[in-house]
């Protein structure tokens, strides 16, 4: 039964890693960089994601947390 549940979760991380992809294809605007607070929200609730998981997703996919030259917390690709 736990196992189960498991292999659920894992199909359901291997969508959502594929949406967030997907939603980055889909803004163009983006230009490469998310700010990590409205925008990384917005990114987390499309694709259904906790705000820290969509952090990780966007590490995962080579994106660097960094400030820019106005002092706002930026992920960079």
């Amino acid at each position: 039964m736990f196992g189960e549940n498991q292999g659920n979760s894992e199909k359901a991380r291997k969508n959502t890693m594929k949406s967030i992809v997907e939603y980055l294809k889909c803004k163009p605007s983006l230009k490469g960089q998310i700010f990590d607070k409205g925008e990384l929200k917005r990114l987390a609730r499309v694709c259904g994601l906790s705000p820290e998981e969509a952090r990780m997703e966007l590490r995962k996919h080579g994106f660097c947390l960094t400030k820019n030259h106005h002092g706002i917390a930026v992920w960079i690709k």
